[in-house]
């Protein structure tokens, strides 16, 4: 007997709506060297990415910075999936005339790079270049990327919080995308093995907020300073903050209390810390992206107050995302002791738009408030005592 399809009386079409931008990623450090591994890292292939130890060990010698690097960076807790070394000519940016030229090489040498792995978010580099002129050429290119750089140094003018020429008094309160970790053990890559640790936080899975500071760091001991050297260094004055009179506001690695930790995970700007910036840069991103798949999986988002919050709604998703996160603080309502919303999300009326912008089709911003969480790193009490 015949039997006649169900399409004679309906008609089911599946669309699937995944037409997503790609994901950005923030937890790959590179390792700038001039070490070149033929075949492998050189002047045709300007990074490789490692897995592992024993990735590593088939291309480098134990005695190369890189190894040193990559070998302190996969002895922290949690360890990073990946790191990456990323190659520059040291001869050809040697041939720059005069220091500026050398930096500004430097910098073609980072654009280079960019340009064909753009897969990486945190940076340090090898002892040639710490503490050099060169880092002219890469502070500057870092400030101007959605990248971070944390940079060891062991310039012992660092302990002296008048000098003026050792980097971190260079660029202190004029950067916020570069963090100094100065260290007297030269032997030691502090800044690469803290990148690799803190790239372990991702912002994506919840209650991943961190600070930089007192973080333990495997395998690293403890700088031998007192307490007017690690003030020069960072600048943090107890009580009162960060402040680029009182020193150079830059990491260091101490024993308090018989543990070792970092102080304070800030970056060069006082008061401006390493997690602000990286989970601000997480937010920028992920909120491009939700906000782009909202265009991508419409027809069409209409130019009325229905589309402007269905443009909102990717906003609504990232900061539901940092709210999980543990980046938007927990504050209560003074009289009900009720939580306040974590956050204000402000949708424009579309007549507040000029009739020329709508026919233009330029949506207004949509507005997001809410307050950082943030972090302690100086707690205080008081004990009152009656008789």
């Amino acid at each position: 007997m015949a039997r006649l399809p169900y399409s004679r009386v309906v008609n089911v079409q599946l669309t699937r709506q995944d037409a997503f931008p790609s994901r950005r990623g923030f937890g790959v450090p590179l390792f700038l060297t001039s070490t070149a591994v033929a075949g492998e890292l050189d002047a045709t292939n300007l990074t490789k990415v490692y897995g592992s130890m024993e990735e590593v060990a088939a291309d480098w010698d134990a005695a190369d910075d890189f190894y040193l690097a990559a070998q302190q960076a996969f002895s922290q807790r949690p360890s990073p999936l990946q790191i990456k070394a990323g190659y520059y000519d040291a001869d050809a940016v040697d041939a720059g005339a005069d220091a500026p030229a050398k930096a500004a090489l430097l910098t073609d040498a980072l654009d280079a790079i960019q340009d064909v792995d753009p897969g990486w978010y945190w940076l340090d580099v090898e002892t040639d270049l710490r503490d050099s002129p060169l880092l002219d050429g890469v502070i500057p290119w870092i400030e101007a990327h959605r990248k971070m750089a944390l940079i060891t140094s062991n310039d012992a003018l660092m302990k002296d919080e008048t000098d003026t020429t050792n980097v971190a008094a260079r660029y202190k309160g004029t950067v916020e995308r570069t963090a100094i970790f100065w260290h007297d053990n030269a032997a030691y890559f502090p800044g690469f093995a803290l990148a690799a640790f803190l790239g372990t936080y991702s912002f994506d899975n919840a209650n991943s907020a961190y600070t930089g500071a007192f973080k333990f760091i495997r395998g690293l001991p403890a700088s031998n300073i007192g307490s007017a050297a690690l003030q020069a260094i960072t600048g943090f004055v107890p009580a009162l903050g960060e402040d680029k009179i009182s020193g150079h506001v830059a990491n260091a690695y101490v024993d308090i209390g018989g543990r070792n930790h970092t102080q304070f995970g800030t970056t060069l700007t006082p008061n401006v810390f390493i997690d602000e910036i990286h989970s601000g840069d997480w937010m920028v991103a992920r909120m491009e992206e939700e906000i782009l798949g909202v265009l991508l999986n419409n027809d069409r988002v209409s130019f009325d107050n229905p589309g402007l919050n269905l443009l909102a709604s990717g906003a609504r998703t990232v900061m539901q995302q940092a709210d999980r996160a543990g980046l938007v603080a927990v504050d209560y309502d003074e009289e009900t002791d009720e939580r306040l919303p974590p956050y204000e999300i402000i949708v424009p009326d579309v007549f507040s738009v000029p009739a020329s912008q709508r026919k233009a089709r330029i949506a207004p911003p949509i507005v997001v408030n809410y307050r950082a969480a943030g972090a302690v790193h100086y707690a205080q009490a008081q004990i009152n005592v009656r008789y």
